[in-house]
């Protein structure tokens, strides 16, 4: 790598014979009005205060250096050089209109390489799609240019830019000027020299600039690779548009979720795709392969891809209008066994319904969902395992053997909360009243319609006191936002705090809502006993929408027995083959191992937790000795939490260790002690 140097653009591609490449594995051209209009201002000033103004870093890569040509493959800069190359045209074409042939002549050194050929005349070649238009633009071919490329829309922009900038008596020669006053820091890469753009880039990238981590993957994937065109066509491409662009951070989570053990954030997606592909993959193609196949199951998590039965694309979008992507990693796996001809349709369906049905009691019995991502990821392992037969039963029978609260719901304390605990306020209140409306053939399009209360939301009203009676303020307070007193409707405003008999002529006229209107429009008053009477109504419609088939428990000795901190058993002598904490199961060899591991993980949750207990060098009760400290000199036999500068004592004994994690968790507010279970060797 040659010395990095300030440039200012006229010596970067002022009157030099250079062609700038951009790789196919860039995003295409996309900065928006905003940015080309500051741009356009940095200039102006520049000029103004007749000082250099810096525009961040240029990188590239020498391919061809010759006394003629230089061909240069631009590794960071491309979104900036491009801009540049457009305002640069919008000012030719003003001079040419102007007749200023002086001027012409100075900015068509900018643009072109004189006396080439074709394909090196321009200075810059953008990738497939944006050289395309760009090369329309080149050659004022406005009728073929896309009118909703960005390149079309930048050249406009500083076309009106310019106009408004000569109205204010700014010349052509001012602006060029200030063009060459835009200072860059110009990093040259030499492979010969070893040079790697890939650590390169990511190194200046570290520094601020800002790369989606689609991008720095796509990057990773790519840039060094000498089959980067046809990988780019045929995998990244293909991947991109199944999933969407700005889907691609997601989905990598969740595939990386799937895939690996330990848990994946948003925050370190990145490196542990790296891990993941130095571990497992010889060639950037073959995980290209996998990410494809996955890609295709994922775009129709996402409602991007149709491809599969209307039953299936039904509990899919289910998902997705309630918001559980949590459930992704383990879908991934479960598709990829349906598409490997492991689970039929009929039992892939009968899944699908089942863990919908989990997912919805859970949030109408209000369980907290933050334990349900590590409990999806490592659901797989947890049931399906190497045996890949008996899909159904195995998972269902899994859930109803957990002992902690992320068991499924039974159908009592289902009902119950659906009668009694308020609905209105949750995210999947509109989503269940369309699933009771539309559990029949006649369907109806609730995407327009609102959630009404019947007795309405506004307090204290004179009419509505008289309407529900002396218990007003009683009935007010527990069933407001219930299921039976809420419907939806197209006529919010028009019902607003009307007596019962006026809303209930309104719905009877408008509404298309039958099965939720039914006992309304049967009733002439609404209190509190005809609330409860609709509410075990609907209760009982939505057992039988989310109800789900039951599986005969077998006896087997050779299952996992699973314990919790509350279990009565005595662990001496015994070793521990897991444990399970927030749903994230974790093989261990020994609970000296289960307690590192349980703490980092803590830390990875939530790390003020421990950094907490840490500088408050956490003891447990009733003894003396430190535990959790910054201070490793507290401690007889301390050990640091993955390079955290916080230490934790392992000289203790089975039992000591349980009771260890017991206060952790219980000297946090996030977490709670039902939430960790462990599994004995048997």
């Amino acid at each position: 790598m040659q010395p990095y140097k300030a440039r200012v653009i006229r010596d970067l591609i002022g009157k030099s014979r250079r062609v700038f490449k951009i790789p196919v594995y860039q995003r295409n051209y996309d900065w928006k009005n905003s940015q080309c209009k500051k741009l356009f201002q940095d200039i102006l000033n520049a000029y103004d205060k007749d000082k250099d103004h810096f525009m961040g870093t240029m990188v590239y890569l020498k391919i061809t250096d010759s006394s003629q040509l230089e061909e240069v493959l631009i590794i960071d800069g491309q979104q900036r050089i491009t801009s540049i190359y457009i305002l640069l045209k919008s000012l030719y074409d003003y001079a040419k209109k102007e007749k200023n042939f002086k001027l012409e002549d100075i900015i068509k050194d900018y643009l072109f390489n004189k006396k080439y050929e074709e394909s090196h005349k321009l200075k810059l070649k953008p990738i497939k799609s944006d050289n395309e238009q760009l090369n329309y633009l080149m050659k004022n071919e406005f009728d073929e240019l896309s009118k909703e490329s960005n390149i079309y829309q930048n050249y406009i922009l500083f076309e009106s830019l310019i106009e408004e900038a000569i109205s204010k008596n700014y010349t052509i020669e001012d602006i060029l000027e200030g063009i060459e006053k835009l200072e860059v820091v110009e990093i040259v890469l030499d492979s010969s020299q070893g040079d790697e753009a890939q650590v390169i880039f990511e190194s200046i990238n570290s520094t601020g600039l800002e790369l989606s981590v689609a991008d720095l993957i796509r990057n990773y994937l790519l840039m060094d690779d000498k089959k980067q065109e046809f990988l780019f066509e045929e995998y990244w491409l293909k991947i991109e548009k199944m999933v969407g662009y700005d889907n691609l951070e997601e989905f990598f989570l969740h595939f990386l979720n799937s895939k690996l053990s330990d848990i994946t954030l948003y925050k370190n997606i990145y490196p542990k795709f790296k891990t993941y592909y130095e571990k497992n993959f010889v060639t950037h193609e073959e995980i290209l392969i996998l990410l494809k196949k996955y890609a295709y199951y994922y775009s129709a998590f996402i409602g991007r891809n149709d491809k599969y039965s209307i039953e299936i694309m039904e509990c899919l979008n289910n998902f997705n209008i309630i918001n559980q992507t949590t459930i992704y990693p383990f879908l991934l796996l479960l598709f990829d066994d349906f598409e490997a001809k492991k689970i039929n349709e009929v039992e892939m369906l009968k899944i699908l319904k089942f863990l919908l049905s989990y997912t919805v009691r859970r949030i109408i019995c209000e369980i907290p969902s933050n334990s349900l991502r590590g409990f999806y990821k490592s659901l797989y392992s947890r049931t399906i395992k190497s045996n890949q037969k008996d899909y159904y039963y195995k998972i269902v029978s899994f859930f109803e053997n957990i002992k902690t609260r992320d068991k499924i719901i039974g159908d009592k304390e289902f009902k119950n909360a659906l009668i009694y605990k308020p609905l209105y306020k949750k995210p999947i209140c509109k989503f269940i009243l369309s699933s009771i409306e539309n559990s029949t053939k006649e369907k109806i399009d609730i995407l327009n319609l609102t959630i009404e209360h019947i007795l309405p939301q506004k307090e204290n009203s004179i009419v509505w006191k008289e309407e529900i009676g002396s218990n007003y303020k009683n009935v007010y307070e527990l069933y407001l936002h219930t299921l039976g007193n809420l419907t939806i409707t197209g006529l919010n405003s028009e019902l607003g705090a009307k007596p019962f008999l006026e809303k209930k002529k309104i719905i009877s006229e408008n509404s298309k809502a039958n099965i939720l209107n039914q006992l309304i429009l049967k009733s002439n008053v609404w209190n509190e006993e005809k609330i409860l009477k609709r509410a075990e109504f609907l209760a009982n419609k939505i057992l039988k929408i989310f109800e789900y088939e039951k599986v005969k428990l077998k006896l087997n000795n050779d299952e996992e027995e699973i314990y919790n901190l509350d279990s009565n058993i005595n662990v001496t002598n015994t070793k521990p083959e897991c444990f399970i904490f927030r749903g994230e199961k974790i093989n261990v060899k020994s609970y000296s191992q289960m307690l590192e591991k349980f703490l980092e993980l803590i830390y990875d949750l939530d790390s003020k937790i421990l950094i907490k207990l840490a500088k408050n060098n956490f003891s447990l009760p009733q003894a003396k000795n430190t535990y959790i400290t910054y201070n490793k000199e507290k401690l007889r036999q301390p050990r640091e939490i993955v390079k955290t500068g916080i230490f934790f004592e392992t000289n203790l004994n089975s039992t000591l260790i349980i009771y260890f994690i017991r206060q952790v968790i219980q000297d946090s507010t996030e977490f709670d002690t039902s939430e960790f279970e462990f599994i004995l060797k048997q």
